[in-house]
């Protein structure tokens, strides 16, 4: 068409007015036909994804991460040296209290043993001797028949004897327990380690400086052990005393508040195991502002071991109403958070948000939204403020809430707060 106008107008003088003049026609009709075109009828919405805001009970939790340790863990030590004739048990075994995991050679200590036996009978016979000579030398004494200086003598040598015959039965007591530590045994009730030294070896016995035999671990129940960052740790203190209210006062034991915190190993969803707090450091490390916790679990099946690396988690609060919102419908200005509403005349609001915790993917809005108020939840970057729109409820069901947010510490929560050094 702009061909068929330019090519007349060529041929004549003054074409290029001509030319100007078909082309303001040609694009005056183009206009007219869009304007027309659009103008027929009401302008076509965008459409936009919302789902309503909900109010339901949450309870706030403190996060952290941390390592399985064992309840209990001892060395097994000898306390007397000898050649080691006999391993009892097997590496990884469980043992009871009080039962032989060693045998150490026995002989010389038994032969020791022996002699201080005859030594107390010694001491006991010379000690009935003493007794004998000193009640004779009374009744001489008192009829003038012999000296003071030889009563006084007879009289000290039932002293003597008389402490000798403890210091003999003191040494029986020493030699008796040197025979019975050649048997080796648990001091609790646990796993035993692998044996650190083989049968047929010579192994130093003396307390502190003894041989390390083996070692047991006491896992049921099992520690977990968490370093807590000092700003983690008000927050987790504020928030205990706003549970108490006027209730609030400290305990002797932290175990008796009976607080519950939850535990999650890495292969698992959610926080299946349940202890309680058990020890909080009473100051702060200075080198590293966190300080140390412990809970403990009951561990009946054995799962966990020490030295895993868990996620815990702590409650830090009561159950509180508080309106939730899908976390992808919160948007982010600068430092601001803030969530796409769409009001009453459907259009678009903005509102600057104060976020809580993130609850089954739900994030909870201490200010900014209502409870039912309809929340964008796709889009935000084509939407504006006052825009005016066409409200579509999101059936997604990514986002839809669940019965309750309050029935299990949920896997997404906030992320860990502090780490194990």
């Amino acid at each position: 068409m702009i061909l068929m106008l330019l090519q007349p107008s060529c041929r004549k003088a003054g074409g290029f007015i001509a030319t100007a003049s078909s082309l303001a026609l040609l694009f005056c009709s183009i206009g007219c036909d869009k304007q027309s075109s659009t103008g027929k009828g009401p302008a076509v919405l965008q459409k936009v994804r919302f789902v309503p805001a909900i109010e339901d009970e949450v309870v706030n939790y403190v996060d952290l991460v941390g390592r399985t340790a064992a309840n209990t863990e001892v060395q097994v030590q000898a306390r007397v040296s000898g050649f080691l004739l006999e391993k009892k048990f097997t590496d990884g075994q469980l043992v009871k209290k009080g039962e032989v995991l060693f045998k150490i050679d026995p002989e010389v200590y038994q032969a020791v043993h022996a002699q201080s036996s005859a030594e107390v009978k010694v001491r006991e016979a010379q000690l009935e001797l003493a007794k004998k000579t000193f009640a004779r030398s009374e009744k001489l004494h008192a009829q003038s028949a012999i000296s003071d200086e030889e009563f006084e003598q007879n009289e000290a040598s039932v002293a003597e004897a008389e402490a000798q015959l403890e210091v003999a039965k003191a040494n029986f007591q020493r030699t008796l327990l040197d025979v019975k530590d050649t048997d080796v045994i648990s001091p609790l009730t646990g796993r035993v380690n692998r044996a650190l030294v083989d049968p047929g070896n010579y192994v130093s016995g003396g307390f502190g400086i003894g041989t390390i035999l083996t070692k047991i671990l006491s896992d049921q129940p099992i520690k977990a052990v968490a370093n807590v960052d000092e700003n983690v740790r008000l927050r987790f203190m504020r928030d205990l005393r706003k549970m108490a209210g006027a209730d609030f006062k400290e305990t002797d034991k932290i175990e008796d508040k009976k607080m519950p915190c939850f535990l999650q190993l890495q292969d698992e969803t959610g926080f299946p195991h349940e202890g309680i707090i058990t020890f909080a450091e009473t100051g702060i490390n200075e080198e590293t502002g966190t300080s140390r916790i412990e809970a403990t679990f009951e561990n009946r099946d054995g799962l966990l071991k020490a030295g895993m690396f868990v996620r815990l988690r702590v409650q830090s609060s009561n159950f509180y109403k508080a309106v939730l919102v899908p976390e992808r419908a919160i948007g982010t200005d600068q430092a601001t958070r803030f969530v796409y509403v769409i009001n009453a005349e459907n259009k678009i609001e903005q509102r600057q948000v104060t976020l809580g915790e993130l609850k089954n993917n739900l994030r909870v809005i201490s200010s900014g939204v209502s409870p039912g108020e309809k929340v964008v939840t796709a889009g935000l970057l084509l939407i504006r403020n006052g825009q005016e729109v066409e409200s579509v409820i999101d059936g997604a069901g990514a986002d839809a809430p669940p019965a309750s947010v309050k029935a299990t510490p949920a896997p997404d929560s906030a992320a860990p707060s502090d780490s194990t050094e």
